[in-house]
């Protein structure tokens, strides 16, 4: 099958960047996490999104987001929320917020993209950074202009392409989605790289996905709930 970009690819790129510093476990940060996983059930929001009539993601708009629950290959649960929160000319900022055992990360990125389908029309302009203990990094414009490469790699889960790709519907917290375009996915992680099968709808804003499951090594991703509107900065 195709490839298809993943926010796994983003997500969990985000949350080893921002934790690089060797996390410990947060006992609130845990006790909050496993209470939000507590409550989650397959279709628990039983809204079905109908097979889509088209082939292309939903166009960007503040407002959007989405939030998913990963668990990885040493079974502890994470949340990853995105959402557009913000515009300026003709990029958008794109904020990102993890929380796992070791607390909340916060990055939050404003970049312009020209073409869906083509990462080399992604440009970074600008990068800020929260870590668990609350302290704010912005990246310095030439730090920016040097990693270009790397925040393109970042953002790569919004490059979409599902012309072609096969149809099969999804049941995840969020809801049941029929028809998602299903493809397996050379997906890096961070520092390391996972092959995954996933499943994507356009009813779903930013980069579409609904859950991805992985084939070489044990991780999943599922979403938990998605909005047009009302995504607000946390920094």
């Amino acid at each position: 099958m195709r490839s298809l970009a993943l926010p796994s690819l983003a997500a969990a790129s985000l949350a080893v960047t921002l934790s690089a510093c060797g996390p410990s476990i947060d006992p609130a940060a845990k006790a909050d996490i496993d209470r939000r996983v507590s409550v989650l059930q397959p279709g628990a929001n039983v809204v079905a999104a109908p097979a889509p009539g088209l082939q292309a993601p939903m166009p960007f708009a503040v407002g959007q987001w989405t939030q998913y629950k990963l668990t990885d290959d040493k079974h502890e649960p994470s949340f990853l929320t995105q959402k557009i929160v913000g515009q300026q000319g003709d990029a958008i900022w794109l904020e990102t917020v993890t929380d796992t055992y070791s607390g909340r990360t916060i990055q939050k990125i404003l970049f312009a993209i020209g073409n869906r389908m083509d990462p080399s029309t992604v440009e970074v302009r600008a990068v800020i950074m929260k870590d668990p203990k609350g302290r704010v990094q912005e990246i310095p414009p030439p730090a920016i202009s040097l990693m270009q490469s790397t925040y393109r790699g970042l953002l790569s889960a919004l490059i979409v392409s599902w012309q072609g790709l096969p149809q099969e519907g999804a049941t995840v917290p969020a809801g049941r989605f029929e028809g998602c375009f299903k493809a397996r996915t050379d997906a890096q992680w961070g520092p390391w790289r996972s092959v995954a099968d996933s499943w994507a709808h356009p009813a779903v804003p930013l980069s579409g996905t609904v859950r991805s499951q992985g084939v070489d090594r044990p991780f999943t991703m599922e979403l938990t709930g998605y909005g047009t509107s009302g995504a607000t900065s946390e920094l």
